[in-house]
Order: structure tokens, then sequence, then C-alpha cells
């Protein structure tokens, strides 16, 4: 019998951890008021988000746009970059991240063993997303009715086949949530939505987002398909991205995706001008990043998804105890597919807190001072 009731204790507290946490606010002095805690529209409390997408799985996201964003060296050119950084509102550098949508095959089977020249290899693949980038389901091998014909069994098999593959190959083992339609095919978007994916984005100005999706209030995130804007190198002065920014005043959040193809022009040859792309992201970055106004959170189509999923599923109370505010969280609603369980808090209070106690497993930084105090919290 007691080691049933042990048992049973253990399962418990097991279920009790997975579905409830709670962290503790202490606070410098005795409250002057009572604290409001709510949570961030977006993560780290910016005002507009902003992703970007490479398409096709080619190498250039690794060696060329990786480093950029992180800071390291473009190795065709030899050229040594710092990073392109946003922060998290707490004085902590967050590095520009970005996602890749991807392709399995060519004609000659599977690209990414190395063997095929230009194309991103499956160890490239697993460092791209130990720092933070994504990838996304982009058909097993590009196949579209633009080419030919199409069944309903044809696009099932695109779709499942590379799925499966990016998790056989891949060292986590990573599923791919977000399906990006390859050749504008519109048919693709519902039949992956059927087969489990849980948003689409493609071209078309038909669907939501085209000049940047609203993610103030409530959102209907089920079965969404969002619009994508091709990143072009005749960029012109005033960007669509500067709209959104704009747009993203006094209370209102706007997410904004682009994407691109490659980024490997260096001498006028073929793909994106690597000196124009370069040139348009240090911009951004001192208009809205660290150097600027740090209003921008640049992050993968998945990771800024997930965190409005995140935000809409968790549900938490407070109470005040002494110069400590407890608050407690219900996560039963948040989805197991979600590879990231990150939510920022907002806490609105004439008084300091100088701490944030968190269970273990729980990552957090924070602001506790100024007009504007934060707690970002990764579960």
């Amino acid at each position: 019998m007691k080691k049933i009731t042990a048992f049973l204790v253990l399962m418990f507290g097991i279920y009790f951890n997975l579905f409830s946490q709670k962290i503790v606010i202490k606070f410098k002095e005795n409250l002057k008021d009572t604290p409001s805690v709510s949570k961030a529209i977006l993560r780290f409390n910016k005002d507009f988000a902003y992703s970007f997408t490479l398409d096709d799985a080619t190498d250039d996201a690794f060696t060329t746009v990786f480093p950029l964003f992180k800071g390291g060296i473009i190795k065709p050119i030899n050229l040594k970059t710092t990073g392109l950084f946003s922060t998290d509102g707490c004085g902590n550098d967050v590095p520009f991240r970005a996602g890749v949508a991807w392709n399995t095959a060519g004609q000659a089977g599977d690209i990414h063993g190395g063997d095929v020249a230009g194309f991103l290899t499956w160890r490239q693949l697993d460092t791209l997303l130990e720092n933070g980038w994504d990838v996304f389901n982009h058909s097993f091998s590009h196949k579209s009715r633009s080419s030919s014909p199409m069944k309903r069994v044809d696009y099932e098999s695109e779709i499942d086949r590379n799925r499966l593959f990016v998790k056989q190959k891949t060292l986590k083992k990573v599923e791919m949530p977000v399906f990006v339609v390859p050749s504008g095919d519109t048919t693709y978007q519902n039949i992956a939505l059927d087969l489990g994916h849980k948003i689409v984005f493609d071209q078309p100005e038909t669907y939501t987002g085209l000049g940047g999706f609203n993610v103030d209030g409530n959102l209907n995130l089920k079965r969404l398909k969002i619009h994508r804007q091709l990143l072009e190198e005749s960029i012109s002065t005033v960007h669509q991205l500067e709209k959104v920014a704009e747009k993203s005043r006094n209370g209102t959040h706007f997410w904004y995706n682009e994407f691109t193809h490659r980024v490997d022009n260096f001498k006028n040859t073929e793909g994106f001008n690597f000196f124009v792309f370069k040139n348009y992201f240090e911009k951004l970055a001192v208009a809205y990043g660290k150097k600027g106004s740090d209003r921008i959170w640049v992050a993968s189509l998945q990771e800024v998804f997930e965190y409005l999923v995140m935000r809409q599923s968790v549900v938490f109370t407070t109470k005040m105890v002494g110069k400590t505010v407890e608050v407690s969280f219900d996560l039963k609603q948040v989805p197991a597919w979600l590879k990231r369980r990150n939510l920022t808090l907002i806490v609105d209070s004439k008084n300091d807190f100088m701490d944030v106690e968190v269970p273990i497993g729980v990552i957090k930084t924070f602001k506790g001072f100024g007009n504007l105090k934060i707690i970002n919290l990764s579960f």
C-alpha cells in the first residue's frame, strides 16, 4: 500500500509540474498598490514581429545569412560580421533568427547528404536548429501542378514523405508543424492542414497577412493561412516593413513576413545580391533593433506562431503575499506539439522587484524597475 501511495504521489507531482507552474515575484518593499500582471502580445513585449524565410534549402542559409544574423565569417568572401540583434527587454541580446523551407529530394534523390553542391547538409540544418532557427515543410521534391498533373494522393505523398525524412535525418527528430506552399500551388494548403500541419504560408494576396497580420485580441489560430511577401533586390526606399512598423504603435501589434531564395550573389551572377541583402537587414537592425528603437522581434514563422498559441493557451492567477506576488499558471490547454513554450509578462506596479523565483527547468530573464517591468519565461 505504501508503494502504491508513493507512486500515486509521484504521478500527481509529475502531472502537476507538467500542467501547473508557479513563479514568485519578490518586491523590494511592501507593496503600495496591487500589481497588475498581463501577457505581452508579442514575446519580449515588442511592438511588431518580423519573420524571414529562405526557400528550397540552399546552403547560403548556413554560409551567408546565418553568420550575418548571428555574427561570424561569411566564408565565400571572408567577411567578418558582428551580428544583428534586438534585446529581450531585460538587457540581453537576441540575435535575428530565420527559417528554412525545406525540400528533401531532387532528381538524384536526397540532395542533402553533402554530395550535391549548393544545398544544405543535414548537419548544417542541425546547427541552424540548435541556434533557434526552424525548418518548414516545403514538399518532398517541390512538385506542383504547374509542372505536371497532380492528384490528392500525390500531394499527400509530397507532404508526408518530406515530413518523414526530416524527422528521420535530424538529430533531434524534428517535427514540422509549418507548411510553406511550393511554386504557389494553393491545392497544397487544405491538404497540408488536413494532414496535421498547424499553419500554412503562401504567396497569394487573397490570404491573411498582406501588409502584416494584426495579432491583437483573441485570434482564431486554427487552419490559419497567411500571405508571404517576396523580398527582391529592387527594394524601394519606403518598404512594406516600414509601413508595418508605423502601424504598430499605440498598443497595436503586427506580424509581417518575407521570403527569398538564394542569397549568394557576390559578383552579379545568380541569386539575391548579398550586399543589397546585407544593407537591407543592417538598416532594419539600426532602425528597429538593439541599436535603434528596439521595437522589433525577428524570429521564424514557427517561433512567432508558437508564441501566439502559447499566449492564448495559458491561464494564470495572481495572489499577493507580503512583499511578493505569486503567479500560478494553468498549462493544460498548451498543445503538446509546441517546440517552445515561451511567455512574456508585463508587470504594472509603482514598486520595483528584485527577483523572480521560478521552478526548476523554467528559464527566466526580467527587468524589475522603471516604467516598463517585464518577465520572460521559457517553460
